[in-house]
């Protein structure tokens, strides 16, 4: 059983101590009037945010912080030429896919040279939510199963089907039965003699077993390649491609949720399992490809959409 703390209650104001600056209880009660007591502040006295450039934050009060927490905006808050970029595109045309403008493809083919040729086609999405439920959806109906590997603090957002597997999102860790969680690639846990790279592996295939016996199968194994809501496991490269090799030796899928690690993350690779050797059957992306402008994107193999499009309307519509 996962007994650590969720991620957003790390460092959550508690709106039952109160605040003694006058200016800033307003606006607390303010926001909770619009959006709930469930809406999450930071910090023991929540900070009125003003502006933000580059690595560093300025709130209302002209105090400045360096910016260590957000893990959204990968090249700096309100970077001048993705701002630009953004302005210029917004004052042109700002529509859906369902029409031909060039910019689109050219987006679409500067991202796919960066990954492994397998991984050819792409759909736009609004958020790594939908990337992630998208790539659920996919996974099953592709291995014909339901179960999902993820590890015990995984966050992969927050749509009805991505928070059952996000542990890291439950106050108590009541998973659905096709959900099965394995403990972070910890090197904490090895035994001597033992590699991550096994240990995590026998993690993995325990797990298949398990969904196996429960009637499940194992659609996919969920992870973010380096953990960061588990901890941030990152090393040593490669003692991921066991465990993948060992899922989709079995019929499932791996699917990669590169909002934290890719574009570059990690310093040596663009996306976070190439640092495994590894090949995703699904590679998700999130709000960091807009620089915290909300969309994101889901990589697959050419045959995996139109199947799926066959079964589901929804996403028939989507990929119009």
């Amino acid at each position: 059983m996962n007994n650590k703390t969720p991620i957003l209650q790390l460092n959550r104001f508690d709106a039952l101590t109160g605040v003694a600056d006058e200016n800033l209880s307003r606006q607390i009660a303010r926001r909770h009037a619009t959006q709930g007591l469930r809406s999450v502040l930071f910090y023991p006295q929540p900070i009125i945010m003003a502006s933000a450039s580059g690595a560093w934050m300025e709130d209302s009060a002209g105090n400045r912080y360096l910016d260590m927490y957000n893990n959204v905006p990968g090249v700096g808050h309100c970077h001048p030429h993705i701002t630009q970029a953004m302005v210029r595109q917004a004052g042109l045309l700002n529509t859906n896919t369902r029409y031909l403008f060039p910019v689109l493809e050219q987006y679409a083919d500067s991202l796919l040279a960066t990954f492994p040729a397998g991984l050819s086609n792409v759909m736009f999405t609004c958020t790594g939510s939908e990337s992630n439920d998208i790539a659920l959806r996919m996974a099953r109906f592709i291995s014909g199963r339901q179960g999902i590997i993820v590890t015990e603090s995984a966050y992969h957002g927050n749509t009805t089907a991505v928070m059952e597997v996000s542990p890291s999102g439950h106050k108590d860790a009541l998973l659905p039965p096709w959900v099965h969680t394995i403990p972070a690639p910890d090197l904490r846990r090895l035994s001597a003699g033992q590699t991550l790279a096994d240990l995590f592996a026998a993690d993995v295939e325990r797990a298949m077993d398990a969904l196996d016996e429960r009637g499940y199968g194992c659609a996919a194994l969920l992870v973010d390649t380096i953990f960061s809501s588990d901890g941030v496991f990152a090393d040593p490269p490669g003692f991921l491609a066991q465990a993948v090799s060992r899922v989709q030796a079995r019929g499932g899928l791996f699917i990669a949720d590169e909002v934290q690690p890719g574009f570059g993350r990690t310093g040596s690779h663009f996306w976070g399992f190439q640092r495994h050797s590894v090949q995703p059957d699904i590679v998700t992306l999130g709000k960091p490809m807009g620089n915290g402008f909300s969309h994101g994107r889901g990589h697959h193999a050419p045959g995996y959409s139109a199947g799926v499009q066959r079964e589901d309307r929804v996403l028939q519509h989507l990929w119009r």
